[in-house]
Formats: structure tokens, sequence, C-alpha cells
């Protein structure tokens, strides 16, 4: 029999101890299956089986893909730099203030001579569209993490900010 690898949903179950130490449980499973199968046997069954052998509270977990076992990583070009972030500051709904930051904006959307970004580019448009108007990604709507939309976007502009090395 060979040996093929297909793609895989990477689980992250995070874990807390009485001395505030954080932990995670990392497993996978294909991706042949569909999200919301994955979800429920995460919450019905790998977060309680976790809990009965562990002494640790579960406070959270996450679904991931690798983008390279989807053939979707391409060599970076010459001029990416992912210090050199876009960062967008969005209104939510309910008043709060949402950033997203970008690494490696394109330093084609940057107007000459100043760090802002050109918020009239059709890529910075649809970037925005994507964001604030719960049409265009249909059900997955971006919103804070108290669940309210994303309805305006107030400042784009471009920092330099370190990241990890690789």
């Amino acid at each position: 029999m060979a040996i093929t690898l297909q793609p895989v949903f990477h689980i992250t179950v995070n874990l807390i101890d009485r001395d505030r130490n954080t932990s995670t449980v990392s497993l996978y499973c294909p991706n042949t299956s569909l999200l919301a199968v994955v979800v429920d046997a995460i919450e019905t069954y790998i977060i309680p089986a976790i809990q009965g052998i562990s002494d640790a509270t579960v406070t959270g977990w996450t679904i991931s893909q690798i983008a390279e076992e989807l053939g979707l990583v391409s060599p970076p070009v010459e001029a990416s730099d992912v210090e050199r972030k876009g960062v967008f500051s969005f209104r939510a709904a309910n008043g709060a203030p949402y950033t997203v930051s970008v690494p490696s904006i394109k330093n084609t959307l940057v107007i000459d001579d100043t760090n802002k970004i050109l918020r009239s580019d059709a890529a910075v448009l649809a970037f925005t569209d994507a964001m604030t108007d719960p049409t265009v990604l249909d059900l997955v709507d971006p919103c804070t993490y108290l669940g309210s939309d994303l309805v305006q976007l107030e400042k784009a502009e471009k920092h330099h900010r370190g990241s990890r090395r690789g």
C-alpha cells in the first residue's frame, strides 16, 4: 500500500491550569469532512474526552488548514515584507473600534511621501467591502469578538511592526 498525503484540518484545543499556565492539545482530521461536522465532533466528543482526563480547563479551540497542502502557496515576490503592514481601523455597529493588520501591504497602495493607504484603489475597496458589507461574504460576516458587525473603515495606514522570524 502506498502512503499518500492528504490535506487535513489542524485542531488546537487550548487549556489553562490553576496557576494560569496555558497549553494546547493538537490533533488532525481529514479535510474531507464537512466543517460543521468537525465543529460538532470537537464540541460533542473531543472536548469532553479531553476534560475527562485533564484537570485543566478548556478555554477555546481553533480549526486551521495548511494552505500548502491545498496547493495555494506560491513563492513570495521580491517586494514582500511582512513587517510592512496595512493597518485598517474599522468602527463596529456598537461603536467599538476594531483593527485588522494585513502583512506586506503592497507599496503601490501607499500614497507617495505618506503612510496613508489609497482608499479609492479597487483592491482596497474590495478588502473594505469584504470586511464591512454582509452581502459580500454571505454567511461569513467579519465582526468584533463580541459579535458586532464591522460597518465603516475609519483609517488605513502603512505601519512597520516586528514579526516572528521564520
